[in-house]
């Protein structure tokens, strides 16, 4: 990137979009073209946006009260001193790292032109509706409009000069970018689509969200013939590539039984996990630490506040990733499991993983399947069912006992809010009852013990 004299000005508006800014401003700064600065205009963001979007070497942060697209467009170039601007959207991540070049290399010698801009594939787990949208608007073949002023600001880029004859509307509450491509078509410029500088956009053309069964059938369709437009994620968003952190609190001394060494037991299931970079065991004992540091793992030290034993799970962890953001590691999602439950499936953790960055989840945790029947007591002492009533097992709907301590992934921005589990979820079903069996008073070590056995002779079978 070259601040001192920017040849582009990348413009990105943000309100409350932590989950997306750090993938969106970490491929923009990975762009094979360097000569830009990066303008942020925030929109009063109640989360962590504009704190992560410091950890990359954006050029101004521009503040604005009240949002109108346009105006907050005209402000950040205003802020800016590029001959080119781009506009894109904050939940946009650049496809490759020729994207901004592609958007730069239709202005050579073309006078005429007012404006470019993008392709936009939809992830994965965007929906139905929304995947139709992009896919009927933004095709394969590269155009150039005379007449149709259709026009995009999530991905675009148009001339310092074109801008300061053809200012965005600032008091429009939204589609700035069609009227802006009406003025300049009828002013006799062109416009042109670029399909080969291609952003993901979680969201639609519309926002909306709609996931009707003709959507449905539609998105399906359009997918199967455009197999390389749909269903894929970000590179940045990509287990493999992301970066995600196990976190194994133990408070006080750990639990051995005989030669069984259970934290060691949980640490040596954490280290084949495909997808963790990093593991952190946080203690306020000697004993741990040294064997957390033995298996080259990394240790955080209790405060006083966490050393309570009644201090709820969700701000044990959102005071750990505080910690962990402190040492310049910045996950993903936290992977949590508890010690103190013995037993998992040895894929379960990647399993969760996948599950969470391929859907679009907040949360995936294990369960324990159950079918049966349970009354819960109300704070006046009554009693109401829980589930369905007696009826056969083919025609109940389960109870999903969770089971966080087996195996837990929640993203940070949910964390940093001191929750465990945010609104969308995912669970991941399992029918042994062994997974559910934790050391503790309640369950006799024998069988604990037992189980230990059973699995070893099964492994040794496989």
């Amino acid at each position: 990137m070259n601040s001192n004299s920017p040849q582009v000005s990348i413009i990105v508006r943000t309100y409350n979009e932590e989950k997306w800014i750090a993938h969106c401003l970490g491929a923009i700064f990975n762009q094979d073209f360097d000569n830009f600065e990066v303008i942020l205009v925030d929109n009063n963001s109640t989360d962590h946006t504009v704190e992560v979007a410091k950890r990359y070497p954006i050029s101004t942060i521009v503040k604005i009260n009240r949002f109108f697209p346009g105006k907050a467009l005209n402000d950040g170039i205003r802020a800016s001193t590029g001959n080119y601007i781009v506009c894109i959207s904050a939940h946009c991540i650049p496809k490759d790292k020729q994207w901004l070049q592609n958007l730069y290399n239709n202005f050579d010698e073309n006078e005429k032109l007012a404006g470019v801009y993008g392709r936009q594939l939809p992830l994965s787990y965007t929906s139905d509706a929304d995947k139709r949208d992009l896919l009927i608007a933004f095709g394969q073949d590269k155009k150039v409009q005379v007449k149709d002023y259709f026009f995009h600001n999530a991905n675009s880029m148009l001339p310092r000069a074109i801008w300061d004859k053809f200012p965005f509307d600032e008091e429009v509450p939204n589609i700035e970018d069609r009227i802006w491509g009406k003025l300049v078509i009828e002013a006799g410029y062109e416009i042109i689509y670029e399909p080969n500088a291609s952003v993901y956009h979680y969201h639609g053309l519309h926002q909306h969200g709609n996931t009707s069964v003709r959507a449905k059938g539609i998105a399906k369709i359009l997918g199967e013939l455009d197999e390389e437009g749909v269903g894929d994620l970000p590179e940045s968003l990509k287990p493999e590539i992301a970066n995600f952190v196990a976190v194994l609190p133990v408070l006080g001394e750990h639990k051995v039984v005989g030669d069984i060494d259970f934290l060691q037991r949980s640490l040596d299931y954490l280290k084949e996990v495909e997808y963790i970079n990093n593991i952190y065991v946080l203690t306020d004992n000697e004993i741990v630490s040294n064997l957390a540091i033995q298996n080259k793992v990394k240790v955080i030290a209790r405060s006083d506040n966490t050393k309570d034993p009644d201090l709820s799970l969700e701000k044990v962890l959102q005071y750990t990733l505080k910690c962990i953001e402190a040492l310049d590691d910045f996950p993903e999602a936290l992977v949590y499991i508890n010690y103190l439950y013995p037993f998992r499936p040895a894929k379960l953790i990647d399993e969760l993983i996948l599950e969470l960055q391929y859907e679009g989840l907040d949360s995936v945790f294990s369960s324990y399947i159950d079918f049966g029947n349970y009354w819960k007591e109300d704070t006046d002492g009554d009693y109401s069912q829980v589930g369905d009533a007696l009826m056969p097992r083919v025609e109940k709907h389960p109870l999903h006992r969770a089971l966080y301590g087996v195996g837990c992934v929640t993203s940070t921005p949910i964390i940093r809010m001191g929750s465990l589990v945010g609104d969308k979820v995912g669970i991941f079903p399992l029918n042994n009852l062994l997974y559910a069996l934790r050391l503790d008073d309640e369950t006799p070590i024998e069988i604990i013990l037992g189980g230990i056995e059973r699995t070893k002779k099964d492994e040794k079978n496989v």
